[in-house]
């Protein structure tokens, strides 16, 4: 049963030798038993016959008995041979593959009826008979009776062996198999689960028996809703059959590859889904040529995997927005599928689904269209139900979904109630989405008694304990973790809040916030700690525009504002904060130098395929799925690697599993330091100012208004505009409200969204600015803050590069200066080699070039080295560094600029140095003035020589450059702003006294005051 969907090319007969059997076998039958265990059914019956002819005198039973051989021999050739429908050499006909098998089926219930009335029955063989005849009946499709057939069997069973072992386990499996093609996914999972316990116990983990229990019960969990569960199972499958890598596991690995595409297209990971219809196309084109038994071996298997392909690409390029992919793929499901012809169950499945999808995707546009391709889809769902056991159920359940989008609410609710009434069975996932939109509709019909009993209904569905649903947490819930669960917990909230607006109560407002706190933390069971993509994005946004709305009611509701921030910040995008960790530990890890050499060259090779992508000139399909596939490998072994040097440090482990508390990060300022929190949801901006004992409300301040001021901002001070101080101010209004700035020593900055590239100093630069510093996250914040920063000796490696068609006159001015502050190396015109060598010998980088954004693939953006070829350092290849410096100065262009990528903020060169394991940066917004940043860098330094902070030594280098440049031009933030610190803002040298570096800082204007006077009299 297990093998079922290729239909395994063995039969599975049980021999259990003259001990198992209650009769002396006489020397016929035995030969004949094992002639019928080896496949050799023809010889296996003419032995039978002549057994049965040398038999006449033994007593009945034995007789008998002989004769249900003989028949069960004959059901097993007959079954054998239906078999050749997926054979390649000697295909056959489906109709004479149905017939075979009824010949089959016939010859077993024969068997089995005449030796039901034995009196002493071989039990054993009871059971081989009873294996037979509900196999066949499953065959033949008729899976009610084949669980009623199989049930039979477990009686035999019960009373014979125990539940270790393997042929009773079979059994439950089976079941469980026969199950879900009844559409009962919860008995389904408990037979999978019963048998896959015992399946390890008896076999261990690496079997093929187990893998497929992970496959088929992964399938059951997604039917349930049980998301997670889900791919944890296929991917465990998935590891198995690698394995074992034999033509049984790469039939199997075809379907889990094809499962896994699905999860990952769900998820809004499409790298990882098309990796895997990369890998199901590798293993198709190796059937079409090697002939892989039991895969794609007769037409219709051919028909039923295009098919099955095409939707899954309708589905997947529609995730990803690609609407004339979409479109072609469903269309041409439709004109392919005759649906006024005899269908077959994978035409039904399949075309019912395109239509219910294709109503989806028309539903705003073509309401009335969309509902006309939804009842097709439920006509044909009727259409076959007591054929194919099909669940119109569902499609009916999306009908009353497109009614209420419609705001046909009456209609809504009358579907709703019929279908609240029908006897058929429903996973808990539809129960809930009904009982969900039961209660919206009864909302929008302002029947609010009746929509409390939903929603009330639809949450108690998933309480697991005894408790009062208004006492449940998250552990107490079923484990239903999905989008759609999410979107029903919102539902939920959403209408308390609506009735305590209506009629301010806080009874309601607490029912509000407890629900919207359960979808962000199913949100965070669901979320993979991985790269945020726009379903994990999109949903973050909804639900923290919820909790900030429920956490601002009462004004000074301190505690669940702390519960919001900490589920926003747990719940944000764990990317560049892992990365992060893991890189900037592992310098103190003992790695064995074989997994470096391995990851090295991982790394260099993963390098060479993503590049050679982004440069490919001609228009190669095959290439492009080729280099697709290998860098997808590439990256999954050195995510292998790097998860075996993880494990090794269990401080890591503990630390990555933690949640964040903002407590934590209070417990850490001083009296007079600030963080300034900024989230950006689909409507507002909030901003928030968490000091040691407080966190309060800055600003709500409606989402347009500030994009736009931002933008009119960033262009004043970028071209350098006369008057941009009005635009300023209005930022300040916005982006700090009634703050006293000035009364705050420190305040760091935790942008969001565009905020990411404006220079806050510019809002508060007067005598009364405090230090500023950056970071992309209070998460990450916290961890480089903990990171040791402070040196008694600093060594600076310097990379300058000015290249002739790009030239940086005032780069080698600027090195020199930085080098007789500080010890270091200078690289001058450096090539991309110089640093790959050496970078990891300083503990203070300086890279002072060109840098180049790539707006269109993100992760090729590039510092620019000397030279012409292979002279950029790409951010892909950071991402692959672990570099042991504390601190990185990106003297060049726009390096912490760069696109933006929702959840995960800006793709710059910066964040790429905080992946490599960097805990300081600075960088800059914009294209900088090579004079002004080789002034401000010099005094950066010589103020970080005299034991300053980081922050305060950037605040007063900028303060020197004013101080010191009579231009009044050139004192335009333009030239001095756009260089801002991210990360830890301790002092590079440790507090000692250097008072002879006081007089650094004039003789630093001197040269500088002396080269314009130079310039002065050349005129």
């Amino acid at each position: 049963m297990k093998r079922y969907p290729f239909i395994c090319f063995i039969v599975l007969f049980f021999y259990f030798g003259n001990s198992q059997s209650i009769y002396q076998k006489d020397n016929l039958t035995i030969l004949a038993d094992s002639l019928h265990n080896e496949g050799e059914y023809d010889q296996a019956i003419t032995v039978r016959d002549s057994a049965i002819k040398t038999q006449l005198k033994a007593p009945k039973a034995y007789r008998t008995y002989l004769k249900a051989k003989y028949f069960h021999t004959n059901s097993s050739r007959l079954e054998f041979k239906s078999y050749d429908y997926h054979n390649p050499d000697r295909a056959i006909t489906k109709i004479t593959r149905e017939r075979y098998l009824d010949s089959a089926l016939q010859y077993a219930i024969k068997a089995r009826d005449l030796y039901i009335n034995v009196e002493h029955p071989d039990r054993m063989f009871q059971y081989q008979l009873q294996n037979r005849i509900y196999h066949q009946t499953a065959y033949l499709g008729n899976w009610k009776h084949a669980l009623e057939q199989a049930e039979l069997g477990y009686g035999f069973l019960e009373d014979t062996l125990t539940t270790n072992d393997k042929t009773f386990v079979d059994l439950i499996y089976d079941i469980g198999f026969i199950h879900s093609k009844l559409g009962d996914y919860s008995k389904a999972v408990n037979n999978y689960q019963k048998s896959l316990d015992l399946y390890k116990y008896i076999i261990g983990e690496n079997n093929t028996d187990v893998a497929q229990a992970y496959n088929n019960i992964s399938v059951e969990y997604r039917y349930l809703g049980l998301r997670k569960k889900e791919l944890e199972s296929l991917l465990k499958a998935k590891t198995i059959w690698e394995q074992l890598n034999d033509d049984e596991s790469i039939r199997y690995l075809y379907t889990c590859y094809g499962n896994l595409f699905f999860w990952y297209s769900y998820y809004g990971d499409f790298e990882k889904a098309e990796a895997y219809i990369l890998k199901k196309d590798k293993i198709r084109a190796q059937a079409q040529t090697t002939k892989i038994n039991g895969l794609l071996n007769n037409k219709e298997d051919i028909y039923e995997d295009k098919l099955s392909r095409w939707y899954d690409l309708m589905l997947h390029y529609f995730r990803k927005k690609d609407s004339a992919k979409t479109v072609y793929y469903a269309d041409t499901i439709i004109k392919t599928v005759d649906s006024n012809s005899k269908l077959l169950k994978f035409e039904v499945n399949t075309l019912s689904s395109t239509l219910k999808f294709y109503a989806s995707l028309i539903k705003d546009s073509n309401p009335e269209k969309a509902l006309d391709y939804l009842n097709k889809a439920i006509n044909i769902q009727n259409k076959y139900k007591a054929v194919f056991y099909t669940k119109p159920f569902v499609f009916q359940l999306y009908k009353a979904e497109l009614l209420f989008q419609s705001k046909k609410y009456a209609q809504a609710a009358l579907l709703l109630k019929d279908l609240r009434t029908l006897n058929v069975f429903k996973e808990i996932s539809n129960q809930f989405k009904l009982a969900v939109l039961s209660g919206k509709a009864a909302q929008m019909m302002h029947q609010e008694t009746q929509a409390q009993r939903f929603f009330d209904d639809a949450f108690n569905m998933l309480n697991n304990s005894n408790k009062n649903i208004e006492k449940l947490k998250i552990e107490d819930l079923k484990p239903l973790i999905s989008f759609e669960t999410i979107d029903g917990f919102l539902g939920m909230g959403d209408f308390y809040f609506q009735l305590y607006k209506n009629n301010p109560s806080a009874v309601n407002l607490e029912k509000a916030k407890h629900r919207y706190l359960l979808a962000s933390e199913i949100y965070h069971q669901l979320y993979l700690g991985q790269r945020y993509n726009e379903s994990l994005f999109t949903h973050y946004n909804s639900i923290n525009e919820r909790l900030l709305k429920v956490a601002l009611e009462p004004i000074n509701n301190t505690r669940f504002l702390v519960k919001t921030l900490n589920s926003i910040e747990n719940n944000g995008s764990k990317l560049t904060w892992s990365k992060f960790v893991f890189n900037n530990q592992r310098q103190q890890l003992n790695i064995p130098q074989n997994l470096i050499a391995q990851e090295e060259n991982i790394n260099a090779q993963l390098n060479f395929y993503q590049k050679a992508l982004v440069n490919l000139q001609e228009n190669s399909d095959d290439k492009v799925a080729l280099w697709k596939a290998k860098v997808y490998e590439l990256k999954n072994s050195l995510s292998t690697i790097q998860d075996s040097i993880r494990f090794q440090n269990k401080a890591y482990y503990q630390l990555n599993v933690q949640a964040f508390d903002i407590a934590s990060i209070q417990n850490t300022l001083k009296k007079e330091e600030g963080l300034l929190k900024y989230i950006f949801t689909d409507e507002h901006l909030y901003s928030f100012l968490i000091t040691q004992t407080q966190i309060n409300i800055v600003s709500v301040i409606e989402k347009t208004k500030v994009l736009n001021t931002l933008k009119t901002s960033l262009n004043a001070l970028k071209q350098r505009a006369a008057h941009y101080q009005p635009f300023l101010q209005e930022m300040s209004v916005l982006l700090l409200g009634d703050l006293e700035y000035q009364n705050f020593k420190r305040l760091t900055i935790i942008p969001d969204g565009a905020l990411h590239y404006f220079p806050f100093e510019t809002l508060m630069f007067n005598e009364a600015l405090p230090l500023i510093g950056y970071a992309p996250s209070l998460l990450l914040f916290q961890e480089q803050q903990r990171t040791p920063s402070t040196f008694a000796n600093v060594n600076i490696g310097a990379f300058s590069a000015s290249n002739n068609r790009l030239e940086l006159p005032q780069v080698s001015n600027e090195i020199n200066a930085i080098l007789s502050i500080f010890d270091g190396t200078k690289f001058l015109n450096a090539v991309k080699a110089d640093f790959v060598i050496n970078a990891n010998e300083f503990n203070v980088l300086h890279l002072a070039m060109h840098s180049k954004i790539d707006e269109v693939h993100p992760e090729f953006s590039a510092l620019d080295f000397y030279g012409e070829n292979d002279n950029k350092l790409f951010i892909s290849e950071l991402y692959n560094e672990s570099l042991s410096a504390n601190m990185v100065v990106l003297s060049a262009c726009d390096t912490g600029s760069g696109f933006y990528e929702n959840g995960e903020g800006v793709i710059s060169l910066s964040r790429a140095f905080n992946y490599a394991g960097i805990p300081s940066t600075v960088m800059s917004l914009w294209e900088v003035d090579d004079e002004a940043t080789a002034k401000i860098m010099t005094y950066f330094y010589a103020h970080l020589k005299l034991g300053e902070t980081k922050d305060e030594a950037l605040k007063n280098a900028k303060l020197d450059y004013l101080k010191n440049t009579e231009d009044e031009l050139l004192k335009h933030p333009y030239y001095w702003s756009g260089f801002v610190l991210s990360g830890n803002t301790d002092a590079l040298l440790e507090t000692q006294k250097y008072w002879a570096y006081l007089f650094i800082l004039p003789m630093i204007t001197m040269v500088f005051f002396r080269k314009r006077l130079f310039q002065f009299f050349k005129k």
